[in-house]
């Protein structure tokens, strides 16, 4: 096992408060998003989706040089595919804010377009299924066809 899974293995399971340290993270992404989702539309009524990318690349800075001094920067470094994956992940990742951007520039509402961006582990499990090869069950449909169902509510 690679000292990354190792290091991945023996922190998942660490918990506060009895919740797990995966939900206490994936609640605190959720605030977070939520406030950058409502940001991006104020964003999109003052500056171009071109400069919000630029600006938002350089807000980005501090956490880099935060990062320079983590010991887990090191820790787990696969290169260079690790980093190609990265790279890629950064490409996508930033085209895809520029087009969430235009999109609430060009008039679309926040409390659609957020929620309607949030599909996208709609593709993530397509991909999932197609590329990694993992099985989706009839719950994790259900969710999806739901999520659909609420976006379309949403969006009338």
């Amino acid at each position: 096992m690679a000292e990354t899974e190792k290091t991945l293995n023996r922190t998942a399971g660490k918990t506060i408060a009895s919740v797990p340290a995966w939900l206490w993270l994936s609640l605190l992404t959720i605030f977070l998003w939520g406030g950058w989702g409502l940001q991006s539309k104020i964003i999109a009524e003052r500056i171009s989706p071109w400069m919000n990318q630029v600006l938002f690349t350089l807000g980005l800075l501090p956490l880099v040089v935060w990062m320079l001094f983590s010991k887990n920067l090191r820790t787990g470094v696969s290169l260079p595919k690790g980093g190609a994956y990265a790279f890629v992940t950064g490409v996508l990742g930033g085209t895809g804010n520029i087009a969430f951007i235009a999109s609430m520039g060009v008039g679309g509402k926040a409390a659609i377009v957020v929620p309607f961006v949030g599909l996208a582990p709609l593709v993530t499990v397509i991909l999932a299924r197609a590329v990694l090869h993992e099985r989706i069950t009839r719950a994790q449909i259900a969710g999806l066809a739901l999520a659909l169902v609420a976006i379309y509510l949403l969006s009338i």
